[in-house]
């Protein structure tokens, strides 16, 4: 299935950059980056724990894309999101990183885009399932894992032209991890917001 949509997502690469390349000789247009804060509802099942943590993730990261013809980007991202659970200071933190392709199209001062990110990342779970994070006693029901995956992350969004060097973006993603049978990834979407600035 992966294999098949990195194909996919390929051949309309190639066949948008083509198009571009015959109405607009200039290859390089450019590039823009900023940073955006998310938040999202998010949950998953720890079949290893029989622990089903839920809620609202949040967090912070930023992209870089450089603009190819007419209507495409590439460049990377990167993200951090953290979900806090039991009110104890456990929590489960996802970080994710990878090569950003979209596609983008300008009406007025919008610009809807929609594109993928592909790359890996990293779950890291910390259960403080008796005590918590505020003293300074041993706890002994605490459960620590770590556990890589590979990411696919599609999204579409909207960028509004402030001016031409400044832009408000404003997004929404669905990551999903692929790894071992003990990776147990929250899933939800994420809504993005932050600024962008263009050269």
């Amino acid at each position: 299935m992966r294999k098949v949509l990195l194909l996919v997502f390929a051949v309309l690469s190639l066949s948008v950059f083509a198009q571009d390349n015959v109405k607009e000789k200039k290859l390089f247009n450019g590039y823009d980056g900023g940073m955006m804060l998310h938040a999202g509802y998010v949950s998953t099942n720890v079949r290893s724990l029989d622990y089903k943590p839920e809620g609202v993730t949040k967090g912070i990261g930023g992209a870089i894309r450089f603009h190819l013809g007419n209507h495409y980007r590439i460049g990377t991202e990167g993200y951090v999101s953290t979900l806090g659970l039991m009110d104890n200071g456990s929590y489960m933190k996802t970080f994710w990183a990878g090569l950003l392709n979209d596609f983008y199209w300008q009406f007025g001062k919008f610009m809807p885009y929609v594109g993928l990110t592909i790359g890996c990342g990293a779950l890291t779970d910390c259960f403080i399932f008796e005590g918590d994070n505020h003293d300074w006693n041993p706890e002994t029901e605490v459960v620590i894992n770590k556990e890589p995956f590979f990411a696919i992350d599609p999204m579409i969004g909207c960028e509004y032209c402030l001016s031409d060097a400044m832009h408000l973006t404003l997004k929404i993603d669905f990551l999903t991890g692929f790894g071992s049978e003990n990776l147990f990834l929250p899933m939800g979407p994420r809504c993005y917001i932050g600024f962008i600035f263009s050269h």
